[in-house]
């Protein structure tokens, strides 16, 4: 369910930090996560309101932007929208707001099953100091040089 002709969600989940800056030079990580993030005071420090949600930038494609809509003092009128691709800067009401989101993890593929190693029984294993082998004796200083050619 929810999913188009291209096998996609209509609205994408949130990934990554989003990174603001304000004018005193002070940023702020938040972690994004679920559809959508609300910017609050309380939340980020920071005077005003804004949200964040994640659109599909291309409709062939799964590539994904940040939508911000960000405004100083609230009002949904003095608010600005801006799109930010990954690792992009976007400047709304005086803050540079910058989403960095997390590379793609690549999976190793499974290893065949004739490749793992098999298990030990139990039986096998040693359990008794008697039946683990004693450690060779420690070399002498002495015996542990070899002596210095002689000289021609």
């Amino acid at each position: 369910m929810g999913r188009g002709v291209f096998g996609r969600r209509r609205n994408p989940r949130l990934a990554g930090t989003l990174h603001i800056l304000d004018i005193t030079g002070r940023e702020v990580a938040v972690p994004l996560r679920g559809r959508a993030t609300v910017l609050t005071a309380g939340g980020t420090g920071l005077t005003g309101y804004g949200e964040v949600w994640a659109v599909h930038t291309a409709a062939a494609t799964a590539d994904t932007s940040l939508m911000i809509s960000y405004g100083r003092d609230g009002s949904a009128g003095d608010r600005a929208s801006g799109l930010c691709a990954a690792g992009e800067t976007v400047i709304l009401g005086g803050l540079a707001f910058t989403w960095r989101h997390p590379p793609a993890m690549i999976t190793a593929p499974a290893m065949p099953a004739a490749l793992t190693m098999p298990a030990i029984p139990a039986a096998a294993m040693p359990t008794t100091p008697a039946a683990v082998p004693a450690a060779p004796a420690a070399a002498t200083p002495a015996a542990a040089v070899p002596a210095a050619p002689a000289a021609i």
